[in-house]
C-alpha cells in the first residue's frame, strides 16, 4: 500500500506516510507563501528603529532619558515561549545601547512570567536566552507575581492593576514581543507582556475569567485572532497604556514563522499590536470550504505535556465538523505529563458529569475572579470543543496514560513503544476511522502541522 507525504512531528521526531492513497480527500493545511518585506533582517530592523510608529525613534529616546545609573529594562517572554525573537533581538540591541552610551550594568533584563512557575537558570539558558544566558545572567530579573508588585489603580471594568516595581523603577522599557494568535485573548504579544506578563496575581485572576460563559464556554469575542469585542484582550490593551502613560517605553515586535522572522516593527507598544494585526492574518488564516471529516495535528515539541498540547486540539476544533462525528488526532508525547495543577484538579473534580454540566460547573467553581488561576481555563475550552466533537473522538497519540485520558480528560490516548512507532499508530487510527464510519467512506483528512493557524471553514 502507498500513502501521502503528509510529515508530522511527534515531539522531535517526524512521522510521515501514514494516510493511505486509497483516500483521495487529503489536503495539508498551510497558509500561501508570504514573502517578507525584507530579505536582510539587521538592515530591516535598523529601519524601525529609525523611523517607529508613534514613537521617537529608539536612539533619540535613549539620548534623552539614560544617564549613567539610570535603568534600561528588556521585558522578554517566559520559557513557555519559543523566544527565537528573544535570542535574535538581544544582541543587536544591546549592542546598541553599548554604542549609545548605556553601561552593561545599567541595563536589565526581566522575564515576564505571569503567573506561571518562574524559570530555572537551566530553563532560562535552554528556552529563553541560549548562549547569551552567561554573558547576561547577573542582569535577569524574574517577575514573581506574588510579590514586589505596585498598585497602579483599576481598569474601568474594576481589575486591580498590580505591576512588577522593578519595571516601574526603569528609566526606558523594551518589550521584546513575538505576536500570535490567542485561543482566548485573541493576540499575544506586546500588550501581553505587561498582562499577565509583569501584573500581579489578583490583575491576573480578575482578567482572565472575563473570558467565560457558562452555555458556550467562552464569550464570542474571546476566540482565536479576535480583539474586537474581546474582553480579555481590551481590558489588557488597557493596563498596558496605563503603564505606557507612567514611564517611557519603546517596543520592538516581530511575527515568527516556521522558526524565522518575517516580520519586524518598532515603536509605540500600542500602536505596534495594532501594526500586527494584518500580517498575522496573512500568515495565520486558512481557508476551507467545507470541515474535515479527520484532522491530524501536532504541536511538535511544544507537546511536552497537555496543558500546551491543548492549542494543538483547540486548532483542529476550528477545521473538523461540528456534529460529534469527527476525529482530531493530535500528536502530542506529553512526557512531562499534564502540566498544570489548576488544569488537573478542575477536571478531576468533575470525572463524573456530563459535558454541558461540567462545563457549567468548572466555570462557576474554578472560573470567577476570587477562584481563577491559570489553568482553569482549559477544562472550559476542553468541554466547549467536546460539544461538537464527542468524548473519545479526540485521539492523542502520546506517552501518557490512557486509563488518565480516557476517564479524566475525555481522550482516547495511543501509547507508541517508540517515537518512530507512532506511524504504526496512526495508520491504524485513520483504518478505525474508515472501518467505525462506513457513512463517510471517503472522508475529508486534513493535516496540520501547524497549530497557530486559524481555520475558517465557509460552510460548516
Amino acid at each position: 500500500m502507498s500513502f501521502y507525504k503528509t510529515p508530522l512531528k511527534y515531539g522531535a521526531t517526524e512521522i510521515d506516510e501514514f494516510i493511505p492513497k486509497t483516500l483521495s480527500d487529503v489536503t495539508v493545511l498551510q497558509i500561501e507563501e508570504y514573502k517578507p518585506d525584507f530579505t536582510d533582517f539587521e538592515k530591516k530592523l535598523e529601519e524601525v528603529l529609525a523611523n517607529p510608529i508613534g514613537s521617537k525613534p529608539l536612539d533619540e529616546l535613549v539620548g534623552e532619558i539614560y544617564s549613567e545609573g539610570k535603568i534600561v529594562m528588556f521585558i522578554v517572554d517566559d520559557n513557555t515561549r519559543p523566544n527565537i525573537h528573544t535570542r535574535v533581538l538581544l544582541p543587536v540591541l544591546t549592542s546598541r545601547l553599548f554604542s549609545l552610551g548605556v553601561r552593561k550594568e545599567d541595563i536589565r533584563i526581566i522575564i515576564a512570567s505571569g503567573s506561571h512557575k518562574k524559570p530555572t537558570p537551566e530553563a532560562i539558558e535552554s528556552r529563553i536566552l541560549g548562549p547569551l544566558y552567561k554573558e547576561w545572567k547577573d542582569n535577569v530579573l524574574i517577575h514573581d507575581c506574588d510579590s514586589g508588585n505596585q498598585d497602579l489603580g483599576k481598569t474601568k471594568k474594576g481589575a486591580p492593576i498590580l505591576i512588577d516595581k522593578q519595571v516601574l523603577e526603569a528609566s526606558l522599557l523594551i518589550p521584546l514581543s513575538d505576536s500570535e494568535y490567542h485561543y482566548f485573548a485573541g493576540q499575544a504579544g506586546t500588550v501581553k507582556l505587561f498582562c499577565p506578563g509583569v501584573a500581579g496575581r489578583e490583575t491576573i485572576r480578575v482578567n482572565h475569567p472575563r473570558m467565560f460563559d457558562v452555555e458556550r464556554g467562552f464569550v464570542h469575542g474571546c476566540r482565536l485572532g479576535n480583539t474586537q469585542g474581546n474582553p480579555v484582550i481590551q481590558e489588557m490593551i488597557e493596563i498596558a497604556t496605563n503603564v505606557k502613560q507612567k514611564l517611557p517605553m519603546f517596543c520592538v515586535d516581530t511575527i515568527v514563522h516556521h522558526g524565522e522572522i518575517v516580520y519586524v516593527q518598532a515603536g509605540d507598544l500600542i500602536e505596534c499590536h495594532k501594526a500586527a494585526s494584518d500580517p498575522l492574518h496573512k500568515l495565520r488564516v486558512v481557508e476551507v470550504d467545507e470541515p474535515g471529516d479527520i484532522v491530524f495535528v501536532s504541536v511538535g515539541e511544544l507537546g511536552l505535556n497537555l496543558y500546551q498540547a491543548g492549542k494543538g486540539v483547540h486548532a483542529a476544533w476550528n477545521a473538523v465538523r461540528h456534529d460529534m462525528k469527527g476525529w482530531i488526532v493530535l500528536l502530542a508525547p506529553c512526557q512531562e505529563g499534564i502540566g498544570s495543577a489548576g488544569y488537573e484538579e478542575s477536571m478531576h473534580a468533575v470525572k463524573d458529569m456530563m459535558v454541558k454540566d461540567a462545563l457549567r460547573f468548572v466555570i462557576e467553581n474554578y472560573g470567577t475572579e476570587k477562584t481563577f488561576k491559570i489553568g482553569n481555563q482549559k477544562p472550559p475550552d476542553l468541554f466547549r470543543i467536546l460539544l461538537d466533537v464527542a468524548e473519545h473522538n479526540i485521539k492523542v497519540v502520546t506517552q501518557h496514560d490512557p486509563k488518565e485520558l480516557g476517564d479524566i480528560y475525555r481522550m482516547d490516548a495511543m501509547n507508541p513503544e517508540t517515537p518512530a512507532d507512532a506511524q504504526r499508530v496512526l495508520r491504524e487510527i485513520i483504518e478505525r476511522f474508515v472501518k467505525e464510519n462506513p457513512d463517510i467512506p471517503n472522508p475529508k483528512v486534513y493535516v496540520l502541522d501547524d497549530p497557530g493557524l486559524l481555520i475558517e471553514v465557509k460552510n460548516r
